[in-house]
């Protein structure tokens, strides 16, 4: 059985913390980093309020010693293949250290070209990595994602890693020989892909619901199917596949453990409205759509509100997408 989930920063005690949050009384989990007096956390790890001044003491002894940074890549795309009207899948190569640290389900990295300033950065989520080769897909219908390929541009500059890319990971990384529905469409797909492979890496019963979306093509039912996953296709996840989620949810027999949203949020509230219709209570992760301009919580444009009337950075804070406001 799946255990509740309560918020938590994905970085907490990483090589990324404490974050720049904490040097401006803005940690996401620290009570004493967010400027009160009382200590509250309920966290067994390391203290990140230790661990803040201990890296204060070691910038005094080493000139050097600053607070780890996300890593960069300059490189080239090795594979730019068009999926889609607007829709391509990109390859490229990093450093080593950058490739392991995003082989896991939920992560993604900023891009942008090297000769652009950095508010050209936007966020994408990794599909696959092989060795040290990263796979992306990318929709070139806004102004940054655009310019990235604009003029047969072959040069990218990748930041990252970042990591929360998904709402309810922890459900995702700890059920093993569960039974889960797998629902992506559209732009969903490429992040629904790793996290398939992660759910078959525990021994999962996947039963995977796919549509088109706004790009019109499905991609990813092939892999997921030599993935030894149960393929449903249908034209349109709105008109006819939350209509097929409500019947298998009625049915006790096909109604899983675990439900896996990937796509928009106008997709994860209709998982949550078929729910409700067929009275049923289950755990959902859903894919992190919010709007990210830094990735580090300072920015603000990730800020989302919760239903008990809280601001929430969701590019660091890890939760359960129903308890989000609809906004």
């Amino acid at each position: 059985m799946l255990y509740k989930l309560a918020m938590k920063c994905i970085d907490i005690n990483s090589p990324y913390c404490p974050c720049l949050l904490a040097e401006t009384n803005h940690c996401t989990f620290c009570s004493h980093l967010k400027g009160e007096a009382v200590c509250d956390c309920n966290w067994s790890g390391v203290c990140i309020l230790y661990e803040k001044q201990w890296q204060a003491k070691k910038k005094n002894w080493i000139i050097d010693a600053d607070a780890p940074v996300r890593m960069e890549a300059d490189t080239e795309f090795i594979l730019k293949e068009k999926i889609a009207e607007h829709t391509y899948l990109l390859e490229f190569e990093v450093i080593p250290e950058l490739a392991q640290a995003l082989d896991r389900c939920g992560s993604f990295v900023f891009l942008r070209r090297p000769s652009d300033q950095q508010f050209y950065q936007f966020p994408v989520g990794v599909m696959r990595v092989i060795g040290s080769h990263i796979q992306v897909v990318v929709e070139t219908t806004g102004p940054k994602s655009a310019h990235l390929l604009a003029d047969n541009n072959n040069h990218v500059l990748v930041r990252g890693p970042y990591f929360n890319g998904i709402f309810g990971q922890p459900w995702i990384d700890n059920i093993v020989n569960g039974k889960i529905l797998l629902i992506t469409g559209g732009m969903g797909q490429p992040p629904a892909l790793s996290i398939a492979h992660r759910l078959v890496k525990k021994n999962n019963d996947i039963k995977a619901l796919v549509a088109p979306g706004r790009i019109g093509k499905v991609f990813i039912a092939g892999e997921l199917t030599k993935l030894g996953i149960t393929v449903q296709e249908v034209a349109s996840m709105r008109q006819f596949g939350m209509q097929a989620l409500t019947e298998l949810l009625t049915d006790s027999k096909e109604c899983p453990e675990l439900i896996v949203s990937a796509g928009p949020d106008e997709q994860h509230y209709g998982v949550i409205a078929a729910m409700q219709t067929a009275q049923v209570n289950l755990p959902m992760a859903a894919t992190n759509n919010a709007t990210m301009c830094c990735g580090e919580g300072i920015c603000g444009s990730c800020d989302r509100l919760t239903k008990d009337n809280k601001r929430v950075r969701t590019c660091k804070v890890q939760t359960d997408f129903s308890q989000f406001a609809q906004e």
